[in-house]
């Protein structure tokens, strides 16, 4: 009897054993990652964040490629689709490759190509195209001091400088403004 509970522990032994040899070690690709990137307080990916109106409706919704997120409360994003409906009659679709967040602020900077769509209340799609631009969901705005094109069918325009008022759905170019008419 004595000799089976001998063998008995030497089996659990092995056993153990084997199994603490077979764990991953920490930080392996089957661990998760225990520090954030950069220093950054969270890392999220394919996140997606929706804000309400006063109403309760869906003022925007953004999806994020990757976001890192900084205990100043800025942010650094990748992968930007910002789907804004407050206060216009259609809506504005807004992607850009990178974006950032200041510190303590909800305005988004996005650049790395900033590609926007708005299909007007009458029928034909804008679509504007500029190397960044400044999405401002507290005061309901897109703008930027950077060259714009902007572009619906049988008319081209482009200038330097943008503003976007989401809530009377006006996009006004703002110096060195020229317009192409095509038939």
């Amino acid at each position: 009897m004595l000799r089976v509970i001998a063998g008995l522990l030497v089996i659990a032994g092995l056993v153990l054993g084997l199994r603490t040899l077979d764990r991953p070690e920490i930080g392996s690709p089957a661990q998760p990652r225990l520090v954030t990137p950069d220093n950054s307080d969270y890392y999220m990916t394919d996140a997606v964040v929706r804000q309400m109106d006063d109403q309760g409706g869906l003022a925007y919704r953004m999806t994020l490629g990757e976001t890192l997120h900084f205990p100043d409360d800025s942010a650094r994003l990748t992968d930007i689709d910002v789907h804004y409906l407050a206060g216009t009659q259609t809506y504005w679709d807004v992607t850009a490759a990178k974006g950032r967040v200041p510190p303590g602020k909800r305005d988004i900077y996005l650049y790395g190509g900033v590609e926007g769509r708005h299909p007007r209340p009458d029928g034909p799609v804008v679509r504007i195209n500029t190397d960044n631009a400044w999405v401002r969901p507290d005061a309901d705005r897109i703008d930027t001091k950077a060259h714009v094109t902007a572009v619906q069918p049988g008319r081209r325009v482009e200038g330097d400088g943008m503003e976007v008022d989401l809530k009377t759905d006006k996009l006004r170019l703002l110096e060195n403004v020229q317009v192409t008419y095509t038939p």
